[in-house]
């Protein structure tokens, strides 16, 4: 097998292997963005539980 035909081979196998990982790789470290995770505020249950507590405190 020649030089040429070696290397040819090599760089179809390196480009199937980068199809098949590609989609589910990414990247040496994802790192972590917060505002990819942003929540509104507290729901409906935090909501009525600390609203009872406050009632029962006599706060509100």
């Amino acid at each position: 097998m020649n030089r040429s035909a070696l290397v040819s081979l090599l760089r179809g196998v390196v480009r199937s292997v980068v199809t098949f990982l590609g989609p589910s790789w990414d990247g040496p470290a994802k790192r972590y963005h917060p505002e990819e995770h942003y929540m509104r505020g507290p729901g409906p249950k935090w909501r009525e539980k600390h609203f009872l507590d406050r009632a029962s405190a006599g706060g509100a």
